[in-house]
């Protein structure tokens, strides 16, 4: 037994009937997508410390080439 519009139990149910070309819906469908592991806290904040410690390093370069110009600049 079924009740109202409840879909039979064999799986049958009512359905728009598909033009004879359309035989399965829609094809580009994408598929699903891995789950993404969250990042830990303590992982994520040594990654933002490596981040700050390269640009500081970078930084530094910059400046020590700079002061390498001038004093070259200042003998010649």
């Amino acid at each position: 037994m079924t009740k109202g519009a409840r879909q039979r139990r064999d799986g049958t149910a009512k359905r728009v009937q598909l033009t004879s070309g359309d035989h399965g819906g829609p094809k580009d469908k994408k598929g699903k997508r891995p789950r993404v592991q969250p990042v830990g806290e303590q992982q994520r904040k040594a990654a933002a410390a490596r981040e700050w410690k390269s640009l500081f390093a970078r930084l530094a370069e910059i400046k020590q080439r700079d002061a390498e110009r001038q004093r070259g600049r200042t003998t010649s």
